[in-house]
């Protein structure tokens, strides 16, 4: 076989392989971890049953590898707004915004996510998974909040209370916005900052 055809079906298995997470993320993200069986993620792509199995052998990895996309994505995201150049208030801003960008393009990974830390019936590497880009993210978000402060932008709080605070903020607001799509405004951006910077800052 040529590495021509060799390459040309590495990207047919690509695809289907990302046709298969897709609706993976779909079917997880709408029905839950107990709620979802291989045939509704096959139905979802449209695929054949026997063929799910040259790429996943259960639901349980098309899982994992969903959940640690979602929590990847979100530490990578977070890491290179906070090593961006600008103010804090500036990164702490864009971060924000950009989440909320990515979430509405994306909003499966938050239910998945969502469901991973609460959830637990969910498969236990995706619950560790969770844990270890969580504590990353968190401390990426506590040195944000300590720059902040000492360049006098951020009031002065526990830098690792704020940050917590900021997540909790962000994830009651996307589940809010997923509940309520109408709501494609709410809330804006500078409403959220408020609390956690000095008035100068948003001057």
């Amino acid at each position: 076989m040529s590495p021509r055809i060799d390459e040309q079906n590495q990207q047919i298995r690509d695809a289907r392989k990302q046709q298969l997470l897709e609706a993976g993320a779909k079917v997880f993200g709408e029905r839950g971890y107990a709620g979802t069986k291989i045939s509704d993620i096959v139905g979802e792509a449209k695929l054949s049953h026997g063929l799910i199995y040259h790429y996943f052998a259960s639901k349980e990895d098309i899982y994992i590898e969903l959940a640690r996309t979602a929590f990847i994505t979100s530490y990578e995201t977070i890491r290179e707004v906070v090593e961006s150049g600008g103010s804090p208030y500036e990164r702490l801003k864009a971060l924000t915004e950009g989440i909320f960008a990515h979430t509405a393009e994306s909003g499966y990974f938050f239910l998945i996510a969502l469901q991973t830390n609460t959830s637990k019936t969910v498969p236990a590497e995706a619950t560790a998974i969770s844990r270890e880009y969580a504590q990353q993210s968190m401390r990426w978000l506590e040195r944000l909040f300590r720059e902040g402060q000492e360049q006098g932008e951020f009031i002065d709080a526990d830098p690792l209370k704020q940050a917590l605070m900021y997540s909790s903020m962000l994830n009651g607001v996307v589940f809010t916005r997923l509940t309520y799509p109408e709501l494609e405004d709410f809330p804006q951006v500078d409403q959220i900052l408020r609390i956690f910077v000095h008035a100068r800052a948003e001057e």
